[in-house]
């Protein structure tokens, strides 16, 4: 693809998407469960049916501390967004890059939708094909928009939600479309809210 920016352009800086203040009690929680789990663990192998309970506890634990370091990791780390004249990067908390080609890149959009009196503001990004993990936040928020946006079923993409992350959505997609090919539809309609059946 032929890009729009000028060879001399530099590259966009990261844009940093931290949890919101308020949504901060979720990592500090994931920790303190850890951590409570971590205590009660022993006593539960000490305990009268320790050599039943025990194995199911600690099989348990590898999984609440393999979600508590997701968590944590979006405190400590926060997921960003890389762009240049190549590739548009993904960095989750926890994951490798995601780095994905222009040429796998459909369009970038900041879109507003109203749920009864509120309206929430994303940035969409629609992909040729799949992008970072299954569960990932990005990856999972775009299956559940996906057909209020009205794209086709099996579409590919990944969302990034104001109400979770601190960054401004059209901000982001200025970035976005300063490196973005030509070829990339990059577009705002935050200012004509989609109607939504649904909450998020």
């Amino acid at each position: 693809m032929e890009n729009s920016a000028s060879p001399t352009q530099p590259a966009a800086g990261p844009i940093v998407l931290p949890l919101r203040r308020p949504l901060i009690w979720v990592p500090l929680a994931a920790i303190g469960v850890a951590v409570l789990w971590w205590l009660a663990v022993a006593s539960v192998f000490d305990g009268p049916n320790g050599d039943v309970a025990g194995p199911v506890m600690a099989v348990a634990g590898v999984v609440l501390l393999g979600v508590a370091a997701v968590f944590v990791g979006y405190l400590l780390r926060p997921l960003r967004i890389e762009v240049d004249t190549d590739t548009l990067t993904v960095r989750l908390p926890t994951w490798l890059a995601g780095r994905i080609d222009w040429d796998e890149v459909n369009a970038v959009s900041a879109i507003a939708l109203r749920t009864g009196t509120k309206v929430r503001r994303f940035l969409v990004v629609d992909l040729r094909s799949p992008a970072l993990p299954y569960i990932s936040r990005p990856r999972s928020m775009y299956r559940r928009l996906a057909p209020v946006l009205g794209r086709p079923t099996g579409a590919h993409g990944l969302c990034f939600e104001e109400q979770i992350f601190a960054f401004d959505a059209a901000d982001a997609l200025a970035e976005v479309g300063r490196l973005a090919p030509a070829e990339v539809a990059v577009d705002d309609h935050t200012a004509q809210p989609v109607r939504s059946p649904w909450q998020f």
